[in-house]
């Protein structure tokens, strides 16, 4: 079965697709560098709480006490220490336990300072979602 096009055109195409690939990356240098940056540095405070509230599911939620999901935690060690150590910056939260083999967080924490923490904050909106209650 023969190809309607020749070689010349096929190296043709994908000299193209690359060089349009290298422009789109060059206009998007910015944010790939910033991302990139990111990976490398670890996660801060504010990426850690954005990727977990991104990520998470209440499983149990009891005020006080509230056992998370996530699924990129699920069987990821590295990602599961640097939860632990966010986890153990956060005052407000008295206990945690965290588990990479199932991918679920423990916390226990003051029900009165909820506003005070973002991630305790995104708790409770979660847990109203998956819920319909406020306490």
């Amino acid at each position: 079965m023969a190809l309607p096009f020749s070689k010349k055109y096929h190296a043709a195409f994908g000299v193209m697709l690359t060089a349009w690939a290298g422009v789109h990356s060059w206009q998007h240098r910015k944010y790939l560098a910033k991302h990139l940056r990111k990976n490398v540095n670890g996660i801060g405070k504010k990426t850690t709480v954005s990727l977990l509230s991104q990520n998470l599911q209440v499983l149990h939620y009891l005020p006080g006490r509230a056992r998370l999901y996530s699924q990129q935690l699920r069987n990821n060690p590295e990602y599961a220490h640097q939860v632990q150590e966010y986890l153990k910056s956060v005052t407000e939260i008295h206990n945690f336990s965290v588990n990479p083999a199932t991918g679920s967080i423990l916390i226990q924490y003051s029900p009165d300072n909820l506003g005070s923490n973002p991630l305790l904050s995104e708790v409770e909106t979660l847990k109203v979602r998956k819920y319909d209650r406020r306490k």
